[in-house]
């Protein structure tokens, strides 16, 4: 938001605060039918960037408080998400964030949605806590197909590097997720919301370093951190006596046993992910 006031852009939070006829773009959380309903009445001109997703859970949501139904959602009720899903069936949802909040829940039939980002698992557990309740349910898993695999691809990174790089705001809800599956298996993990949280001197030590990055990221902190992290790493490389015996031809003082790890070939490496800023992952070694 930052950037975006730099730009000329306010950020408000009601459509009271918009001058009539002014344009409004709704984020990707999207908003509850109120908002619109307030739009329209002060006549703003909306540029609706609400994801897809969400709105498909406004009209599922929408549609079942028409048809008499009770609708529960699986979510944080302080996410603007959630929030705005809950206002398109009239602010009556029940909502629960884990399995033991669903074992409060006294009800006969519930019409069961889930916010777009929370992990498939905590989505699987309320279920199986309702379904335990004897509470007839119409399940709809909304999760996001994205967020989940970008969990995975979380997780399966994780698992295989040294050093875990979360970028991201810490006040995002995928963004958080991402950092708690993430230090599950790897204690070295690092939450990133600006360059100056990049540990330097561990990533100068690790060979393999992931990265990671929640989807509202911006694009410019994953180019930043990216060619921090590489110059970094190709500063530890030229300081390497190995290698420097390999560029300049001087005679080792190292034993063959002593040498590191690290080759002559890893500075071509380097030299290849300087050429491409936009990599999404810096690692000495790379991980797939």
């Amino acid at each position: 938001t930052d950037q975006l006031t730099e730009k000329g852009i306010q950020v408000i939070s009601s459509p009271d605060e918009a001058d009539p006829g002014t344009t409004v773009i709704i984020r990707s959380h999207g908003e509850g039918k109120a908002f619109y309903d307030k739009a329209e009445a002060r006549k703003l001109q909306l540029i609706d960037a609400t994801c897809p997703f969400v709105t498909r859970i406004h009209d599922l949501v929408h549609n079942a408080r028409e048809n008499g139904k009770q609708v529960l959602i699986v979510g944080d009720k302080n996410h603007p998400e959630v929030q705005g899903i809950n206002g398109w069936c009239e602010n009556s949802a029940i909502i629960v964030n884990s399995a033991e909040e669903a074992g409060n829940v006294n009800c006969d039939a519930l019409f069961v949605v889930a916010q777009t980002t929370i992990r498939r698992a905590l989505f699987e557990e309320v279920l199986e806590v309702l379904e335990k309740s004897g509470i007839d349910m119409e399940v709809k898993n909304t999760i996001c197909d994205a967020t989940s695999n970008r969990q995975k691809s979380c997780r399966e990174t994780a698992e295989k590097v040294e050093l875990m790089l979360v970028l991201g705001d810490k006040h995002s809800s995928n963004t958080k997720k991402l950092y708690e599956i993430s230090c599950k298996v790897c204690n070295n993990t690092h939450f990133i919301e600006n360059i100056n949280d990049l540990p330097l001197k561990q990533v100068e030590k690790c060979n393999r370093i992931g990265v990671a990055a929640g989807a509202s990221t911006p694009e410019s902190l994953i180019k930043e951190v990216n060619m921090q992290s590489i110059l970094v790493i190709l500063a530890a490389l030229l300081a390497d006596n190995f290698l420097l015996s390999k560029l300049f031809g001087v005679e080792s003082f190292l034993t063959a046993s002593e040498r590191p790890r690290h080759s002559a070939l890893y500075g071509c490496l380097v030299w290849v992910y300087l050429m491409i800023p936009c990599a999404f992952a810096t690692r000495r070694e790379r991980v797939t």
